[in-house]
């Protein structure tokens, strides 16, 4: 370095004539050392991905919907809908006519991937969410939040073909997805020593309402066939993982009482995010499981789970929603759902 600088400084002071030359070149040394900075923080900048499991449900259609909307607690680059088809999964979420259809509507369609993947393969789900993670590059600053929509009936019905009961689908295949995301997309949130609550990843679990109350009426009959106990068994297993990984995620576990206000099955998500109940329903929710709601709007979960995604009063705990007949929900108001969910702990 001294070598080729020594020459550099004698020549400027003995000929004023390449004075300009040397401003010249520090101005351009300046400029290209701002926009190397510009363009460092561009790609610094933190990609922030939703990975809905259950996609195609009627819950999981909502969830994608709202989490889609620029408004929503947390903006989304993308938001991957995973589902064991694909083709269905396109054919039930994504806006039809896309040539015809709006700007809003085609950005939606941009950010929104179907993703298709069997939940009930641990190896699957891992070589799924591994292709995610990479989408960006090895060096890609990633968030990453999940909400686990995964469910069946609670008594035998076409849904159980195929091996998708209770067993395999409200414990088996939900533990696989709750170990998958530890280990594959809440493991890069960990470089930043100073990581905050609210810039930690979220892991939302849609469970049910009566998992901790399977001896006493009417979970005793709802649990005949295992679905509750499964529930509480992923619930147990995503509380423990996270306990173990504190620095890593949190979670938030929305336990709805008998569903409501759909499934939709045969809609796209611009009819979705239209989607209203018949009638206004208020919003109750109870933080554990002491409480029975007759009844919970899949609207109303689908908007709870857009605000626990962001909200520090809903981090690693577990809440019992229902809906009834009253002057309307908080629907995407923060504010009101802030005071819900502090008036649950009270």
């Amino acid at each position: 370095m001294r070598s080729v600088a020594a020459p550099l400084l004698k020549a400027t002071s003995s000929s004023s004539s390449r004075r300009p030359l040397l401003r010249g070149r520090r101005k351009t040394a300046v400029a290209s050392v701002a926009s190397t900075n510009e363009t460092e923080t561009k790609e610094e900048e933190t990609k922030r991905i939703a990975i809905v499991f259950g996609a195609t449900g009627g819950v999981g259609q909502l969830v994608c919907a709202k989490l889609l909307l620029d408004d929503s607690s947390r903006r989304y680059d993308v938001v991957h809908a995973m589902c064991r088809n694909r083709e269905t999964g396109e054919a039930k979420l994504k806006t039809k006519n896309a040539s015809s259809a709006s700007s809003s509507s085609s950005s939606t369609n941009a950010r929104l991937q179907v993703t298709e993947v069997d939940v009930r393969e641990e190896k699957n789900v891992e070589k799924v969410l591994d292709a995610i993670m990479m989408e960006g590059g090895k060096e890609a600053k990633v968030m990453v939040d999940i909400v686990c929509c995964l469910g069946t009936t609670a008594f035998p019905s076409q849904r159980w073909k195929e091996n998708n009961g209770p067993e395999q689908t409200d414990d088996i295949a939900t533990a696989n997805v709750i170990r998958a995301a530890q280990k594959i997309c809440f493991k890069r949130n960990t470089s930043d020593t100073n990581n905050e609550n609210n810039s930690k990843s979220r892991f939302v679990l849609i469970s049910s309402v009566g998992v901790t109350r399977t001896d006493s009426m009417p979970y005793v009959i709802l649990n005949l066939f295992g679905v509750l106990k499964y529930k509480r068994k992923s619930e147990k297993y995503l509380e423990q993982t996270q306990k173990e990984n504190d620095d890593k995620f949190d979670y938030t576990i929305v336990r709805p009482g008998r569903l409501t206000d759909g499934p939709y099955t045969s809609y796209d998500l611009n009819t979705l995010l239209k989607a209203t109940s018949s009638e206004r329903r208020q919003v109750e929710i109870k933080r554990g499981d002491d409480f029975d709601p007759q009844e919970t709007s899949r609207i109303a979960v689908a908007d709870c789970v857009a605000f626990t995604l962001a909200s520090e009063i809903a981090r690693n705990k577990a809440f019992v929603i229902g809906t009834k007949e009253g002057d309307g929900g908080p629907e995407r108001d923060r504010k009101k759902w802030e005071t819900l969910f502090q008036q649950s702990l009270l």
